[in-house]
């Protein structure tokens, strides 16, 4: 049934899903918003209310942690040495004055002062 086939049924033959498989207080409180007068409806605040008493006698679903082991496990990965580094991502690029792209690791400047990376020099 699509919703606009469910929302006909409620509103023009007072066709109602069945509440049977609620629990008892809840399928009162839902059955309770189906009435046919709106007056005889609960407003929000009420609502409200009765779904707050109802979540306070419902006891917490227990909740397991998953294993230590696979919260804190780590493995190591050993990449090859063909495999770029940081260097390879850290290397900008730059324009010489033939308009050629040069990294600027590979540039004498880079060499004369050094590098705070040593891998990077």
């Amino acid at each position: 049934m699509s919703n606009l086939q469910a929302a006909y049924a409620a509103a023009f033959k007072n066709l109602r899903p069945s509440a049977e498989d609620l629990p008892g207080e809840l399928g009162l409180i839902v059955t309770s918003c189906w009435k046919e007068d709106p007056n005889e409806r609960p407003n929000f605040t009420e609502i409200i209310q009765m779904l707050l008493r109802y979540l306070s006698t419902v006891s917490p679903p227990q909740i397991v942690p998953p294993p230590v082991r696979r919260v804190f496990s780590s493995e190591n990965v050993v990449f090859s040495p063909d495999s770029p580094g940081t260097c390879s991502l850290m290397n900008v690029r730059e324009k010489d004055g033939s308009g050629q792209n040069v990294n600027a690791a590979d540039s004498s400047e880079k060499e004369t002062k050094g590098s705070f990376f040593f891998c990077c020099s």
